[in-house]
Order: C-alpha cells, then sequence, then structure tokens
C-alpha cells in the first residue's frame, strides 16, 4: 500500500489497515510505503501502526520526489511474499478480497490477475454504482491486480505514465505478453471510493459510471447479492442510491 501522507488522507489509511487487518486469509503481510508528506501526517500514520503491535505490517519511507511507479516498486521489493496485492489506501476492500483473488490467480496459467467487475461509491452524493470493465482498455481494472512475485513484472519509474495511470501501463503490458486474467462476477471485493481527492480527475470517475455501470434492470436483477454483499462495508450514514447510468435501481438504507 503506498500512500501520501496528508491529514485528509489519514482517515482513509487507517480505513485501509483495518481492512487489511479483516481479511480471511491469514498468510499474509502488509507493506505500507510512505510518500513525501507533512512531518505530523506521517508521524500520526507511523504512531498509528505502532499502536496496532502487529508483526505482519511493515512500513517503509520513499525517498523524496519518487514517482508513483517508483514507489509501488518500492512496495514490491520490500515485500517477502510470494505473491503480491495492489492494496490502495482509498478504496474499500472486502474481508474475503484477498483469499479469493488469490484462488483464482492460482487458478490460472497467468502471471497476474485482477478484477473484472467492482463496486464505485460517491460519498459525496451517496450514489453506488456496479461497473464491469470488459468495455475498459484492459478488461480488468487495474488498481485491483495481484501476481506472482517471481514474474517479471515492475511498474514503470519515468514519465508521465510513473505520475498516474502506472498500473494501467502494467496492465497493459502484461495483457499484450497474454499474461493477464480477469476475475468477473466478484465487483463486492472491492469499493472504488470515488471522493474528490482521486488520482484520476471527477470528470474521469464520472465517465467510469456512466460507460461501465450496469443497467437499472440488471441492479435490480442482483438487488439480493448485492444487499447482502454491501453490507459487511460502512457507507456512513444515511440511505445509498444504487444506480445505473440512466437511473435509480432501488435504495440500500444504512
Amino acid at each position: 500500500m503506498v500512500t501520501l501522507p496528508s491529514p485528509r488522507r489519514r482517515g482513509f489509511v487507517e480505513r485501509a489497515i483495518a481492512a487489511y487487518c479483516a481479511q480471511t486469509y491469514a498468510n499474509k503481510e502488509l507493506v505500507v510505503v510512505l510518500d513525501d508528506g507533512p512531518v505530523e501526517s506521517k508521524a500520526a500514520i507511523i504512531r498509528h501502526i505502532a499502536a496496532l503491535d502487529r508483526d505482519d505490517i511493515i512500513l517503509t519511507q520513499a525517498p523524496a520526489g519518487s514517482t508513483l511507479g517508483a514507489l509501488r516498486n518500492l512496495s514490491g521489493a520490500t515485500a517477502r511474499g510470494a505473491v503480491h496485492c495492489q492494496w490502495d489506501d482509498d478504496d474499500l476492500h472486502h474481508p474475503e478480497r484477498v483469499e479469493r483473488q488469490l484462488t483464482a490467480l492460482l487458478e490460472s496459467s497467468t502471471e497476474a490477475s485482477a478484477l473484472s467487475e467492482i463496486m464505485q461509491f460517491f460519498p459525496a452524493t451517496r450514489e453506488l454504482y456496479w461497473t464491469n470493465w470488459g468495455a475498459a482498455a484492459v478488461n480488468v481494472v487495474p488498481q485491483a491486480i495481484i501476481y506472482h512475485a517471481d514474474a517479471p513484472i515492475s511498474y514503470v519509474e519515468t514519465g508521465d505514465k510513473a505520475r498516474i495511470g502506472e498500473d494501467l501501463e502494467l496492465c497493459e503490458r502484461l495483457a499484450a505478453r497474454g499474461q493477464l486474467s480477469g476475475l468477473p462476477g466478484e465487483p463486492q471485493l472491492l469499493v472504488y471510493m470515488s471522493h474528490g481527492a482521486n488520482t484520476g480527475s471527477d470528470d474521469f470517475h464520472a465517465m467510469l459510471a456512466r460507460d461501465l455501470g450496469l443497467s437499472q434492470g440488471l441492479l435490480r436483477r442482483r438487488e439480493a447479492f448485492i444487499r447482502e454483499e454491501m453490507a459487511v462495508f460502512d457507507l456512513g450514514t444515511g440511505p445509498v442510491t444504487v444506480r445505473g447510468p440512466k437511473g435509480a435501481a432501488f435504495i440500500l438504507d444504512r
């Protein structure tokens, strides 16, 4: 997990660490890479991790000026596991995410696997979409990647794509070699939080919901599944509107 220490992201980081701790898969570790940021924000994250008193959370600080791609490679170089899983600091992660994605990877013949579908939540409007990335550039969600550590995989460290879109660039190279598989039908494993301070622009997030969102009809047919699986997440107080690109499907009462 790579994070930019800042007052606004502190809550995201603590939530992502809690989601890691709640994973059903036992043989795991979390590598937290701190990018350059305010001293107090860094100190707050360091104190939080120390208070957890866990030997499976490893903290490292990156050199100033590192690109996002370089930060991700640093996390991989620090990790000791045979499989690496990208763990973004501002998303919501289902307790079974690691277990189910690891199973899918091991059952595939590819170096890497990623979710083909995820949920997307807009906290400001309290709208929830089910997005299918089958029509996207690489047919999977780049940030939801898991891969074998001994595969020849690395993120780009220089240029514009090293600063934004580094995971997409990695997936494009894997797909070109036929070494990227997708896991469909498990959108609940990751909730993409479109909170307004993402790496991608607000327009980009709106486009994803509009172009990749399932229709109202499909959402209604899968209502029971959505209600059951989303119950594990804290989406805050108040009703959540489950929407398709053309309108509301139903309401989740929170």
